[in-house]
């Protein structure tokens, strides 16, 4: 293997397992992770169509594009791609990080078999495998694919409707008897004081979906923008950037116009990308709408079924199938909804038609049960 040359900014989490890539393979793999953090899915998942084999296999690429199906809702096509990595013949020569992969691509799978067919088994076994193999292991020794495995181990159990930390599923890292928080906010917390942010970043959207309130989620957001002020390989503008958005739509649910402007100020400042950059950022357009839509529903403003539709026909315009779906489902709510002031004026006809469009998205994307049960795990995007 040659002498592998890392980009000078590093957007991935599982840098562990490059030592088994060659350059232009992790160029590539990088170009698609920043792709999906973009939300720029089309570009992102050609990447990674046109790796071959063994390439395809390897255990960084196979975590990575599942990944990004999954950011998309494509649950029956991320199964296929979990299933291939497990079953190749890379996969029967692992050793050390790469073997400890094969544990995440099993609880991915499991994710998937739940979310494809309601089949919870492997959802138990894995959260079972996972707290034997990480139960002892010190906060200080945890790799970049055990941090994958934390933020499965916290996301599964949402699928068992069983909160995380709870018996049988006990923290990890283990948390001293005296502390109040969650073991995945201790590691978010460790990462990030080691300048490991793009780990601490791929966590922070599971562990703010189980915190309390808001203010502990403000309190989880702030601490990682904070942690971005010293010089990294990591890439501090778009960690920065992203927290920036996430902080907006949380004023926005609020209904705090005035932080809310601050941080799409910060947000645009830092992923605005020059026009002959190549590049364009979906995430910023699509959380800016979304963001706006927030903020007229917390100031009691509508928005009514037809602008959460017109935010689903741009999600679809951009193949973002998960915001698709969330759009159109709070769109037939907005419909239903008792006493709305739309109930009156939605012809029946409008309501099927639109359950009828949502139904063929779910049926599409190999999504029968615990639809929106994706929501809220992290890992840029």
């Amino acid at each position: 293997m040659e002498d592998v040359v890392y980009p000078d900014i590093v957007y991935g989490s599982l840098t562990s397992l490059y030592e088994t890539l060659d350059t232009y393979s992790i160029v590539m793999l990088e170009k698609a992770i920043l792709h999906r953090s973009l939300r720029n899915f089309f570009k992102s998942l050609a990447i990674f169509d046109a790796f071959h084999e063994p390439i395809a296999s390897h255990p960084a690429v196979v975590l990575e594009h599942t990944w990004t199906l999954t950011a998309q809702y494509r649950f029956r096509e991320a199964r296929s791609i979990a299933v291939r990595g497990l079953s190749s013949s890379h996969a029967k020569r692992l050793g050390g990080d790469e073997h400890d992969a094969a544990i995440v691509l099993r609880a991915l799978l499991a994710a998937m078999d739940a979310l494809i067919e309601g089949l919870l088994s492997g959802c138990y076994e894995s959260l079972e495998e996972i707290y034997a193999w990480l139960r002892n292991v010190p906060m200080t020794d945890f790799t970049d694919v055990q941090v994958w495995a934390v933020n499965l181990y916290y996301y599964l159990p949402t699928l068992l409707n069983a909160p995380a930390g709870s018996s049988p599923f006990r923290d990890i890292p283990c948390t001293p008897p005296t502390s109040s928080s969650l073991g995945i906010s201790l590691l978010r917390n460790h990462l990030q004081q080691a300048g490991r942010l793009n780990e601490a970043l791929f966590l922070l959207d599971t562990e703010v979906s189980l915190l309390p309130n808001k203010d502990a989620e403000i309190e989880a957001m702030e601490s990682i923008r904070s942690a971005c002020l010293e010089p990294s390989s990591q890439p501090l503008i778009y960690i920065q950037g992203a927290v920036a958005l996430k902080l907006a739509l949380l004023y926005a649910q609020l209904g705090d116009e005035e932080s809310y402007r601050e941080e799409m100020f910060n947000a645009a400042a830092a992923l605005s990308e020059p026009k002959d950059s190549g590049l364009h950022s979906h995430l910023l357009r699509t959380d800016t709408w979304l963001a706006r839509l927030e903020l007229s529903r917390a100031n009691g403003e509508g928005p009514g079924a037809e602008a959460w539709e017109a935010f689903g026909d741009y999600a679809a315009k951009v193949g973002d199938f998960r915001i698709e779906a969330e759009a159109l489902s709070e769109a037939l709510e907005t419909m239903i909804r008792p006493g709305s002031e739309e109930e009156g004026d939605i012809e029946p006809e409008n309501r099927e038609r639109l359950r009828a469009r949502l139904d063929g998205l779910y049926a599409r994307l190999g999504s029968s049960f615990h639809r929106s049960r994706w929501d809220g795990v992290g890992g840029n995007g």
